[in-house]
């Protein structure tokens, strides 16, 4: 089986890239949680970091995705989660779910990925 390498920018955990017009329809809790992200229709899976969520979406430090590719991201032990590539920059991606998260299911991964 193939694994892929998601190289991390140094400074970029933790710290909140800002969005031309910050369209964010929620705020978005930093996170360190570890996923599986593939794109839809691929089989292949790279391993990267959420860095923050939101019941809308998320960012996530990784490079082989581009604006308007649809992905799906495992979190944790939930179901995989479906979402669009809003934007990517300097190493990383923004996320925007294709189905909003329950709040409760939001506070649920903060805890669990509290840095």
């Amino acid at each position: 089986m193939f694994q892929a390498v998601v190289e991390l920018v140094p400074g970029a955990r933790g710290v909140s890239l800002p969005s031309r017009g910050d369209r964010r329809t929620s705020d978005r809790a930093p996170v360190e949680l570890a996923a599986n992200v593939r794109a839809r229709g691929s089989r292949l899976r790279l391993r990267a970091e959420v860095v923050d969520i939101s019941t809308d979406g998320c960012r996530i430090l990784a490079q082989e995705y581009a604006p308007g590719d649809t992905v799906l991201i495992a979190l944790a032990h939930l179901a995989p989660i479906a979402g669009r590539v809003c934007w990517a920059r300097e190493g990383a991606i923004g996320v925007q779910f294709e189905t909003r998260l329950h709040p409760a299911i939001v506070r649920h991964l903060a805890a669990l990925g509290r840095a």
